[in-house]
């Protein structure tokens, strides 16, 4: 499905993703950029193992909270999901989200209007998280710091067109048109260079991150005091924040 025929030229802007992986370049070496390319392949590889298929239905609290502290927004929230869901919905959802046998979308919907204890925004960021990291090939990332649908803002956003729009009746339909757009501007990455910072969409996902990074780093150093952007995250840091790789806990399940 991300890999659906999409017009790259009518969709993506390609100056402003020179531009952006210019300023990317000279605030980030290419072992920093390795480095978080080792990081999201733990990440990955953890993923999968708790949500394999053979063992989502025993899924465990503490496997949830694993996986909720690797997810950027979310570190600090499961304690609100356990509690506003039990152990057997939880496991259902999650099941049904990566494996179910209706459309992407759907899924999606159910998955983000069913379970309880964390709002829209958090739960559609968690929906994404499971399915692109379980199957990066074949799904992809929707957080607030990609597309926030409220203000029309967001990594995703500086990369496309002006007159390319993110739209859907529900969040499910919205994730699919997120999808058209990333696989858009993967494909281009893949022809322009912004995308080869790692294989697959691992790459381009890095590279969102650090678009993601410069625009906050310049919105911060316009609107902050010299003294309090002294204390900012540099720009690997913050990549690393948002795709929820800053501080990875090796564990069993990565191996």
């Amino acid at each position: 499905m991300l890999y659906d025929e999409v017009v790259i030229d009518k969709t993506v802007d390609k100056e402003s993703a020179h531009e952006f992986l210019m300023e990317a370049t000279k605030l980030a070496t290419s072992a920093q950029l390795d480095d978080i390319g080792d990081r999201l392949g733990q990440k990955y590889r953890m993923f999968q193992n708790i949500l394999r298929p053979d063992a989502i239905g025993d899924l465990q609290p503490e496997n949830i909270r694993l996986l909720m502290r690797h997810i950027f927004f979310l570190r600090r929230k499961s304690g609100l999901l356990l509690k506003g869901n039990s152990p057997e919905v939880l496991q259902k959802e999650f099941s049904l989200l990566l494996y179910g046998d209706r459309p992407v979308n759907e899924r999606f919907n159910r998955f983000v209007t069913t379970l309880s204890g964390l709002n829209e925004p958090l739960l559609i960021a968690l929906a994404g998280e499971l399915l692109h990291y379980n199957e990066p090939d074949k799904y992809w990332l929707w957080t607030s710091w990609i597309y926030d649908p409220k203000t029309g803002s967001g990594a995703l956003k500086m990369l496309m067109q002006n007159d390319v729009t993110i739209e859907g009746e529900t969040v499910g339909d919205k994730y699919v048109a997120i999808g058209r757009a990333t696989s858009a501007i993967h494909q281009a990455g893949m022809t322009e260079g912004f995308s080869r910072l790692a294989s697959g969409l691992t790459g381009t996902n890095i590279f969102m991150a650090c678009v993601y990074a410069v625009y906050m780093y310049t919105v911060f150093k316009v609107k902050l005091s010299k003294e309090f952007n002294r204390i900012l995250p540099d720009l690997p840091e913050l990549a690393r924040r948002v795709l929820g790789v800053q501080k990875m806990e090796i564990s069993a399940y990565d191996s």
